[in-house]
């Protein structure tokens, strides 16, 4: 297989990023690409931490939030706030006027999600508005109907609250924040990472997937059944469905995620990859998918260095979901940070390739960037010396 890299940034507004996310705004058929994050830890001219003052300084300097349009790359900025130390995000439309809106939750130590509300043109300021401000970091946020009623929600994990939730629309979203009662507990007392809403198992209802664990509303009480209260980070909260929870797997963590049909057996698989291991656990890193209804391992790699990109797409025209995955390095690790494809030759078996090293990235998507009917990928590294990449799919 055979890529070409190009740079479409060596020198973003923002020292830590977090939010990779590739869709449409002009309308031309092409992705651009929206970045953004949570500001420098280190400032990047002394390559080192220390002088608070001066951080401090630096970081209300940075652009939270830009978007690159695609062809040329111009860079945007989406919004004109600094210092919103964003990390998870997805794009949905709030309004219903057709366009997506970007959601983004704030990282460690800090408690607000926004929605930024599209203009008539993109290039314009987003309008920034409060959804609310109740839980501590979301490393992950996803839109979509999670409770089956028709109507799309926006789904989040809070790692520092340990708390998973989720929120109705109002009928006015623009007010600041939105109503307690839009506000629903799905779990509690959990630390989890990587989100998806999905139909599982093939049963017509959507399930959650939240880290290792798929979570579905019981039957006889999904809206049918009464409030209670619970407490979470001092608040009150409706705990308005009750949920079950099927685990996967045990003893993975920092995980990210993806969902396809593996095997090629018309059930949907999950693919898991533990993405900030070793930084933030012990040992190096897994990549797997496991297998329905018991949920059989097939581990592909156990020696991996913070796979913090998974995708599944058919990147060689063969038919058949293929499996990228990649390493965020994090300094002296830079250097040796791999992508990979697992070329899938069907029934469960896969030919590995490495199509780059040494350029780390973090949150990379697999899409068509060039409308030329291959899919490419792209990203962004996390720290500290970052930058926005592409990498043109050129197999033949």
């Amino acid at each position: 297989m055979q890529f070409r890299h190009q740079v479409i940034d060596d020198s973003p507004p923002c020292g830590r990023l977090g939010i990779c996310q590739p869709t449409d705004l002009t309308g031309n058929g092409r992705p651009d690409v929206i970045v953004g994050g949570m500001g420098a830890n280190k400032l990047p001219i002394l390559g080192m931490s220390g002088f608070p003052l001066i951080g401090r300084l630096f970081k209300r300097l940075e652009t939270s939030i830009f978007w690159y349009e695609n062809p040329g790359w111009e860079r945007h900025a989406l919004s004109k706030s600094h210092n919103l130390f964003v990390f998870g995000n997805a794009m949905g439309d709030v309004t219903g006027n057709g366009s997506l809106d970007l959601f983004v939750g704030q990282g460690i130590g800090s408690h607000d999600i926004y929605w930024f509300e599209q203009p008539d043109s993109p290039r314009k300021t987003w309008t920034r508005h409060l959804v609310d401000s109740e839980f501590n970091k979301y490393h992950d946020l996803a839109f979509g109907d999670v409770d089956n009623d028709g109507q799309m929600e926006l789904v989040g994990t809070s790692q520092r609250s340990e708390v998973i939730f989720y929120y109705d629309i109002p009928d006015d979203p623009r007010q600041s924040p939105w109503p307690e009662e839009c506000r629903h507990i799905i779990a509690e007392d959990t630390h989890v990472e990587g989100l998806k809403i999905v139909d599982i198992d093939g049963d017509g209802r959507n399930e959650l997937i939240a880290g290792t664990g798929i979570y579905r509303q019981s039957p006889a009480t999904a809206r049918q059944a009464g409030t209670s209260q619970i407490k979470a980070d001092g608040g009150t909260m409706q705990l308005s469905n009750e949920w079950q929870r099927e685990e996967i797997t045990s003893g993975w963590d920092w995980t990210r995620l993806a969902v396809d049909d593996i095997d090629g057996d018309d059930e949907l698989e999950v693919v898991v990859t533990e993405g900030d291991k070793p930084e933030l656990g012990d040992g190096p890193a897994r990549v797997g998918w496991f297998d329905p209804p018991e949920w059989e391992p097939h581990i592909l790699r156990d020696d991996l260095y913070n796979p913090h990109s998974v995708e599944t797409a058919d990147f060689n025209g063969n038919g058949r979901p293929d499996l990228y995955v990649a390493e965020m390095g994090i300094d002296e690790h830079d250097d040796e940070a791999r992508h990979f494809i697992f070329q899938n030759r069907g029934d469960g078996e896969f030919e590995e390739t490495v199509i780059e090293q040494g350029v780390p990235t973090h949150e990379a998507k697999a899409v068509d960037m060039n409308d030329d009917g291959t899919v490419d990928i792209v990203g962004k590294s996390y720290e500290p010396n970052v930058h926005v990449d592409v990498w043109y799919n050129e197999t033949t």
